[in-house]
């Protein structure tokens, strides 16, 4: 009897709940509950529309998934269904995906290495579910495969930092380059916090005991944050040659920025998720250093001292990578310290300069035509 009570202590003191905040805004609420067998949880959240999810997940005896059902609803209103259902069944090396597609759903067979995981951005819930797998294996790097939608999966890692502190990331496939998380999972497994600073989901999540649900539910449904960072372009012309920049635009939300959300002396990518492009129908001179017509991408190197503006030949790619062996050139920029503050990055063609202006500084660079 003892050693029945004990055990359903530990099964109702292993839940949890999480806060999901990116600057002042709070992006998601998050609880669950988790026993040996199975993780059941709910969340809210309200990017870029407002849903609210309810997942379950029938765990296999070494921590890995077997089944996951995720229930989608429309809480806010916005086109489409009011409810969807993806399942998940996992069995050796193959996965059965039951997912949504319009007024019906298709049924899908893939492919996957054993011990595959389910994934979902924001499901806190599953991403210790994976770290708690991952410290289980006694190694201080270990690999993972995560089914990420559809029939797509990506690679990642979980790589002890010290003491309880994790970091995970995805380096291959649909996710790669979203990360790293860095994160605490404490002696009992319980994800304590997490940090996605540095990373392209710049979030910082707190577990707490509980969050009122059924009220942020009804609250959230009203006041989606849409895409949390637009996509823009600029464009101009320059001694009759065609430039555009096609860039992220992030929002301040009450964070100090530089040294900060956007670190000194790292390369940035100048904006949010993919890379900014910059092209050019004509040869340009862009701070003394010579651009030929084509298309680039834009970097910066903020320092406490002075900013570097980057020209690199790479495109197409994420936000994440950035190869110096392709640079084109790097040129000294001006930088100005702005009284108003800059709430979403804007990058702009002003008379003879290119300048990107956000929070309280702004950095421009001579722009003319060869």
């Amino acid at each position: 009897m003892v050693a029945l009570l004990l055990a359903m202590t530990m099964v109702v003191q292993d839940s949890g709940a999480f806060v999901v905040r990116l600057g002042n805004d709070t992006l998601a609420l998050e609880q669950y509950t988790r026993t040996a067998s199975q993780l059941r949880g709910e969340l809210v959240i309200r990017s870029p529309r407002s849903v609210h999810r309810i997942y379950t997940i029938d765990l296999n005896s070494d921590g890995t998934v077997r089944r996951l059902q995720l229930v989608t609803h429309n809480i806010g209103g916005a086109p489409g269904p009011m409810e969807t259902k993806t399942l998940v069944d996992f069995s050796g090396d193959s996965a059965v995906m039951v997912s949504p597609r319009g007024d019906s759903s298709v049924t899908q067979k893939m492919a996957v290495p054993k011990g595959t995981f389910p994934f979902q951005l924001h499901v806190y819930g599953l991403l210790e579910q994976i770290a708690r797998y991952a410290r289980a294996q006694g190694k201080d790097s270990v690999r993972f495969t995560a089914l990420t939608s559809g029939n797509a999966t990506s690679g990642g890692y979980v790589t002890k930092r010290g003491g309880d502190t994790l970091v995970l990331a995805f380096d291959e496939g649909q996710y790669a380059g979203v990360g790293p998380f860095t994160f605490q999972l404490d002696r009992q497994g319980r994800l304590t916090w997490l940090t996605g600073k540095g990373s392209t989901l710049q979030v910082e999540v707190q577990r707490v005991p509980s969050v009122p649900m059924a009220q942020a539910t009804q609250s959230f449904a009203k006041r989606p944050l849409g895409q949390l960072s637009v996509r823009d372009t600029a464009r101009a012309t320059v001694g009759g040659a065609e430039v555009w920049v096609d860039y992220g635009r992030p929002l301040k939300r009450g964070r100090e920025i530089f040294g900060n959300v956007v670190p000194w002396n790292a390369v940035w990518r100048t904006g949010a998720n993919a890379a900014t492009q910059f092209n050019t129908s004509a040869d340009l001179v862009i701070g003394g250093a010579t651009v030929p017509a084509g298309k680039y991408t834009l970097w910066t190197l903020p320092t406490p001292t002075g900013w570097k503006l980057i020209i690199n030949k790479q495109t197409g790619q994420w936000g994440t990578e950035y190869h110096g062996e392709q640079d084109l050139a790097r040129v000294d920029t001006k930088v100005e310290t702005l009284a108003t503050p800059v709430e979403e990055l804007v990058i702009a063609f002003e008379p003879g300069a290119l300048t990107v202006a956000w929070d309280r500084t702004k950095v421009s660079v001579p722009v003319a035509k060869k």
